[in-house]
C-alpha cells in the first residue's frame, strides 16, 4: 500500500505522535522505501508476519527500494517457505540485488516449535545484498521439541557473494546463531558483518563452512548457556568445511572475537596441504573457557595467524589451553594463557602429520590443578619468542621426540615458582632425535621447596639434541640431571653437526661424545691436564686429546 509523498518541512518527528507513520516508514515513489507494514506485517509478536514481510523483500527487489523494518516483534514460521531441492524450510529469503534496513527495536522471531531444519533469515544462492541497521534474531530455543534439531539456524548464508550486513544480533537458535558457508565448488565469496553478537545456540555461535574472504569487523560470542538440550555450556566459534578436498584455498578474517563458553574448535583436514589453502586471520581472539574439560581451543589443518591470543579458564577444568594435532601452522603474535588445568600448548604428531608453532611472546600462569603446565610438544615444532611460566605445578617444557626432524627453539625462557621435579623435561622415542635450542633461560624460585632441577633428560638421544645458551641460576638449583643415572651426561652449548661444536661433558668423551673435529669438551668432574678436551683427529667418537 503507497502513501502520497510528504513535501519537505510538512511534519517533523518531533510533531508526530507515537505509532505515527514517519517519513522513514513511508513508501513513496519519491523516497525510494518499502515498509513492511504497508504490506500487513503488524510487529505486534502475536501475527505471524511471514508472509507479509517476503512480499514486502520481493517488492522492494522489483523495484530497486530499500525495505525497512520499523521497530516491532515480527513472528515469522517455516510453514510458507521451503528449499524445494532439500528438506530445509526458510522463514525469509533474501534475493540478489536486496537492499534493508532494520531501524532500532526490529526484531525476528521464530514461531514455537518450528519444523527440524528451519532457518530464520536465509541468503542463499544470491548476490549483492546490503542490511543495514542491526538485526535481531531470535530463534526460540526454548519452546524446541524434537531431540534432534541441529540444523536449526538463525542468520543462513549459503553459496552467495558480496553480502554487507551491519550489525546482527542472533540468540536462542536451536542449531546455529550464524551459518556462513555453501559448497566447496560454489562457495560464498566477499561476505562482510560489521559487528556479531551471538548466545545460548543449541550447537555453535558461529560457523565458518566454505565461505572464502569472510571479514567480521567484532564479533561477540556467549555460549555459556547453549548446548542442546541441557544448555549447559557450548563452543563459540567454530570452523568445520566438510570433507574439504583442497581444490582452492579460502581466507577469513576476523578483526576482534570475545567468547564465553567451553572453548573453540578449527579444523579443516590434516594434511599439510589443506592446511597451506585454509587461512583463518584472527586479530584478537579473547577466550573465557568454563563448564568443560576438553581443550580451550581445538586447531588443526588450517593456518591459523592470530595477532593477540588470550585464553583464561574460569573454573581450571580445560585439559589444554591450545591442543594442535595433525598438520597446523600457527602463528602468534602474543599469547597469554591462565588457568587451564594442563598444558597450557600441546602440540602432538599424528597421522604422518605435526603442527608447527611459531610464537612471539608467551605468558603462562597459574590454575589451582596440579596437572597446569606450559608448553607440551610430542613431535612437532615450535619457536617462542619469549616464554614467561609463573606459579605452575608442572614443566614449563616438556618434549617427547616421536619424529627425527622435531624442532622447538626458545630465546628467552623465564621460569618463576614452577615445577616441581623439573623446569623442562626432554625425551624421546626410540632414536628420534629432536633439535632443541633453549638460548637463555632464567629460572628463579623463592618457594620453600623449590624445583629440584632445571634441565632433566630422559634419554640419551634427547640430551645429545639439545643445546644451552646462557643460564642465570640465581638461587643454585640442580642445573641439569639424567633420569635413569644410565648415560655418560653430555650437553652441547654451540656448534652443529659438521661445524666444531662446544660441549659440558660428565667424564672422558672418548669413545661417547659425537663431535666433529675442532670441537671441545669441558669435563665438570675432571683433574689436571683432564679437564679440557679437543677432538683433534678422527670420525663419530674418537680422537678426543686432553689438555
Amino acid at each position: 500500500m503507497a502513501t502520497s509523498p510528504i513535501p519537505d518541512g510538512s511534519v517533523t518527528t518531533s510533531t508526530i505522535a507515537n505509532e505515527a507513520v514517519t517519513s522513514s516508514k513511508l513508501d513513496p515513489e519519491t523516497n525510494g522505501y518499502v515498509n513492511i507494514r504497508s504490506f500487513g506485517a503488524k510487529g505486534n509478536g502475536v501475527v505471524d508476519d511471514t508472509i507479509a514481510i517476503q512480499n514486502a523483500i520481493n517488492a522492494g527487489n522489483s523495484g530497486g527500494k530499500v525495505v525497512v523494518f520499523p521497530p516491532g516483534v515480527y513472528k515469522v514460521s517455516s510453514g510458507h517457505m521451503r528449499n524445494s531441492s532439500n528438506l530445509e524450510w526458510w522463514c525469509i529469503r533474501i534475493p540478489s540485488e536486496a537492499n534493508l534496513h532494520f531501524e532500532p527495536g526490529a526484531k525476528l522471531v521464530l514461531d514455537s516449535n518450528p519444523p527440524s531444519d528451519t532457518r530464520v533469515l536465509v541468503i542463499f544462492n544470491a548476490s549483492n545484498i546490503i542490511i543495514s541497521g542491526s538485526i535481531e534474531i531470535d530463534g526460540s530455543a526454548s519452546t524446541v521439541k524434537s531431540a534432534v534439531n541441529d540444523q536449526l539456524h538463525g542468520l543462513f548464508i549459503s553459496s552467495s557473494q558480496n553480502v554487507w550486513i551491519e550489525s546482527v544480533y542472533s540468540h536462542d537458535c536451536y542449531g546455529d546463531n550464524i551459518f556462513v558457508g555453501g559448497t566447496e565448488e560454489v562457495p560464498s565469496v566477499n561476505i562482510q558483518i560489521g559487528y556479531a553478537r551471538c548466545e545460548t545456540a543449541g550447537r555453535k555461535n558461529f560457523v565458518i563452512h566454505y565461505v572464502d574472504q569472510l571479514h567480521v569487523n567484532s564479533a561477540v560470542l556467549n555460549n555459556s548457556r547453549g548446548g542442546a538440550p541441557n544448555f549447559t555450556g557450548s563452543d563459540s566459534l567454530h570452523l568445520e568445511p566438510d570433507e574439504f578436498k583442497g581444490t582452492r584455498s579460502f581466507y577469513q578474517r576476523f578483526d576482534s572475537v570475545t567468547t564465553t563458553g567451553c572453548g573453540n574448535s578449527l579444523s579443516t583436514g590434516i594434511t599439510d596441504e589443506l592446511a597451506r589453502l585454509w587461512t583463518l586471520d584472527i586479530g584478537s581472539l579473547d577466550m573465557r573457557v568454563g563448564g568443560t574439560d576438553n581443550p580451550a581451543l581445538l586447531s588443526y589443518g588450517v593456518t591459523l595467524k592470530i595477532n593477540h591470543l588470550s585464553i583464561k579458564s574460569m573454573d581450571h577444568k580445560a585439559s589444554y589451553g591450545l591442543q594442535t594435532i595433525y598438520s597446523q601452522f600457527i602463528d602468534i603474535g602474543s599469547a597469554r594463557i591462565h588457568g587451564i588445568g594442563g598444558p597450557a600448548i600441546y602440540a602432538a604428531f599424528s597421522s604422518g602429520c605435526k603442527p608447527r608453532l611459531h610464537i612471539g611472546s608467551l605468558e603462562v600462569y597459574s590454575s589451582s590443578s596440579p596437572l597446569a603446565s606450559g608448553v607440551r610438544i610430542d613431535g612437532g615444532d615450535l619457536y617462542i619468542g619469549t616464554l614467561d611460566a609463573q606459579d605452575l605445578n608442572g614443566n614449563a617444557l616438556q618434549l617427547f621426540t616421536t619424529e627425527n626432524d622435531t624442532m622447538v627453539t626458545i630465546d628467552n625462557m623465564i621460569v618463576r615458582n614452577s615445577g616441581s621435579n623439573q623446569v623442562v623435561l626432554l625425551s624421546s622415542y626410540g632414536a628420534n632425535k629432536p633439535f632443541v635450542h633453549l638460548n637463555n633461560v632464567a629460572v628463579f624460585d623463592t618457594r620453600t621447596t623449590k624445583v629440584k632441577r632445571i634441565l632433566e633428560f630422559e634419554t640419551l638421544v634427547a640430551m645429545q639434541g639439545t643445546t644451552l645458551g646462557t643460564l642465570y641460576n640465581p638461587y643454585s638449583i640442580t642445573e641439569w640431571f639424567s633420569t635413569y643415572g644410565n648415560f655418560k651426561r653430555a650437553l652441547r652449548l654451540t656448534g652443529g653437526t659438521l661445524l666444531p661444536a662446544v660441549f659440558i661433558v660428565e667424564g672422558s668423551p672418548e669413545g661417547i661424545l659425537f663431535a666433529p673435529i675442532g670441537s671441545l669438551a669441558m669435563r665438570l668432574d675432571g683433574t689436571g691436564q683432564s679437564t679440557l678436551y679437543v677432538k683433534e683427529s678422527g670420525t663419530g667418537t674418537i680422537g678426543w686429546k686432553a689438555k
